[in-house]
C-alpha cells in the first residue's frame, strides 16, 4: 500500500475470505470474516468451530476499532501458549486490518512442528490470507448531536456534506437536532465550523 495511513484509519477486509495449506503432515485452514462488533466475532468463531468440529483444533484472534478505542482478543485453542493466537492477531495488526475476526483450523497429521514451526505456520497462512483479501479503507468516527434553529437547517447540511459526515438521523420540533458520525481527526474542526457557521447559535447534546 503507497503513501501513509491516516493516524485513524484502518483497512477492513470486504467479505469473507479461505486459504488453505498443507505443512509437513499437518492441514491448515484460515478464515476471515468482517464483523461490525465483538459479539459478531464471537459468532463467528463459534460458527467456524462448528463446521470444523473434528478439527484439532481452531484458533482465533479478532480485532475491532481503531487507536485508542481499538479492541482485541486471541486463543490458542490447545496449542502451546503463544504459538497460534498471538500470531494470528500480529498478522492482523501487521497490515492496519481491524473489524476482522480470523480463525485459523489445524488437522493434525501426526508430525510435531516444535513451537517455532507453529508460530511460523499459523502466523503466515494468516499473514498470507490478509495480504490476498481485497480490502477497504475505513475511518474512526465519533458521533455528535447537536440543535440548531430552522434558519440554520441549510448550513447545518452544507457543513455535514463538506466534512463527508454521516447524518445517521435528524429529529425536527421546535428546533432541528442532527445526529452526524464524523472522522475523528476532523470532529475538533466539524463542531468549530459548526459554531462559527451559526455564529454560535448551536447546541452540542
Amino acid at each position: 500500500m503507497k503513501g501513509k495511513m491516516q493516524s485513524d484509519a484502518f483497512l477492513q477486509i470486504k467479505e469473507r475470505v479461505r486459504m488453505e495449506e498443507k505443512v509437513e503432515d499437518s492441514r491448515f485452514i484460515a478464515t476471515a470474516q468482517p464483523v461490525n462488533s465483538e459479539e459478531e466475532a464471537v459468532a463467528f468463531i463459534a460458527e467456524m468451530k462448528k463446521e470444523y468440529h473434528d478439527a484439532t483444533h481452531n484458533c482465533w484472534a479478532w480485532k475491532t476499532g481503531h487507536g485508542r478505542v481499538a479492541r482485541y482478543r486471541f486463543n490458542d485453542d490447545g496449542e502451546p501458549s503463544g504459538t497460534a493466537g498471538r500470531p494470528i492477531l500480529k498478522a492482523i495488526e501487521g497490515r492496519n486490518i481491524s473489524n476482522v475476526s480470523l480463525v485459523v483450523t489445524r488437522y493434525f497429521g501426526g508430525t510435531k512442528l516444535g513451537t517455532g514451526g507453529l508460530m511460523r505456520s499459523y502466523g503466515k497462512l494468516a499473514q498470507d490470507l490478509l495480504k490476498a483479501t481485497e480490502a477497504e479503507k475505513k475511518y474512526v468516527s465519533q458521533e455528535l448531536k447537536f440543535s440548531v434553529s430552522f434558519d440554520f437547517v441549510s448550513v447545518a447540511h452544507n457543513i455535514i456534506n463538506t466534512f463527508s459526515a454521516e447524518l445517521k438521523d435528524s429529529q425536527y420540533g421546535e428546533d432541528v437536532t442532527f445526529i452526524v458520525d464524523i472522522r475523528s481527526s476532523k470532529y475538533k474542526l466539524f463542531r468549530d465550523k459548526l459554531t462559527e457557521a451559526t455564529n454560535g447559535q448551536i447546541r452540542f447534546r
